[in-house]
């Protein structure tokens, strides 16, 4: 693979330095906005806690996760977006590969992009203009690609654009590996949705079973044991004191809050690993935590 695939550009223009600053103020604003909407919930979440005489852990752990949730939900919201701008470009890639195959050899490379840039190919095109505005202002060929692989981050498109460079540098007649590429990448994608219809179902067991069926069986067994007479036990001189007994099933009832909050984690980390991407485990674990809390406890 080129060079400019894994280091990207070494230079950088003044326009360039200019966006990357004002992309650092903007997202310095949102976590500004983020905390100061997080301390706000804070501090709401504490009132209401407060109201209804909540235990102390609960309190603490409900302020603690109202500062977190604005921060968390714009950085998920974020990457959210910014995966659907990704995938929406890959899976126009095979068609930019089908129609780079149809200009001859020697094409200058400004041409290609250019046109490129000009088709309907939304997101992908916006990219291909920005990289061959690079290319009249005097960077090279994989300094343009690179710049636009790199902003992309897509392992596909990287594919693509690495072999528009080997055309190019060679001189050869690339349209027979073009048109190979575009054929193997349709088949990846294709592949990759069955893959990923059949991890649905799983994921959304594994939702339903942690924010619901798990923390609602724990709620009704507790409810049963706690409801139970054990008092004729008592002059019979079996099993516990009743104080004993007592101590036993607030810690029995502390235990199984414990594990609905382990087995939501374990299901949140799951559940992005299968989705190849770990951090969604922090958006999962944000849904998955108060929802089966609260359903031990209203249950």
């Amino acid at each position: 693979m080129p060079k400019w695939i894994a280091i990207g550009r070494k230079r950088e223009s003044f326009e360039e330095r200019l966006v990357e600053r004002e992309q650092r103020a903007a997202f310095r604003e949102l976590l500004r906005k983020a905390l100061v909407q997080g301390a706000g919930l804070s501090v709401l979440a504490l009132l209401a806690a407060l109201y209804f005489q909540l235990k102390e852990l609960y309190i603490i752990c409900l302020a603690l996760a109202s500062f977190l949730l604005p921060p968390v939900l714009h950085y998920s919201l974020r990457l959210y977006l910014e995966e659907q701008r990704k995938r929406g470009i890959e899976r126009l890639v095979p068609d930019v590969l089908l129609q780079a195959s149809v200009f001859p050899s020697g094409t200058p490379m400004t041409r290609i992009v250019k046109y490129l840039g000009e088709a309907s190919y939304g997101e992908l095109s916006q990219e291909f203009r920005k990289a061959h505005t690079e290319l009249l202002l005097g960077s090279s060929v994989e300094e343009a690609l690179g710049g636009m692989a790199k902003r992309v981050g897509s392992q596909s498109l990287s594919r693509a654009l690495n072999l528009l460079v080997q055309g190019y540098n060679s001189g050869a007649d690339m349209s027979q590996t073009f048109k190979e590429a575009a054929e193997d990448l349709l088949e990846t994608q294709s592949i990759l949705r069955e893959r990923v219809s059949s991890l649905v179902v799983e994921k959304y067991t594994l939702l339903l079973a942690g924010g619901v069926i798990v923390p609602l069986v724990l709620a009704l067994i507790s409810g049963i044991v706690s409801g139970l007479n054990f008092d004729a036990l008592t002059g019979l001189d079996l099993g516990l004191d009743a104080r004993s007994r007592k101590e036993l099933l607030n810690a029995a009832l502390l235990g199984n809050q414990g594990y609905i909050a382990e087995y939501a984690l374990i299901a949140s980390l799951f559940i992005a690993n299968q989705e190849n991407n770990l951090r969604k485990a922090v958006l999962y674990a944000l849904f998955l935590l108060p929802l089966s809390l609260a359903v031990y406890n209203l249950a």
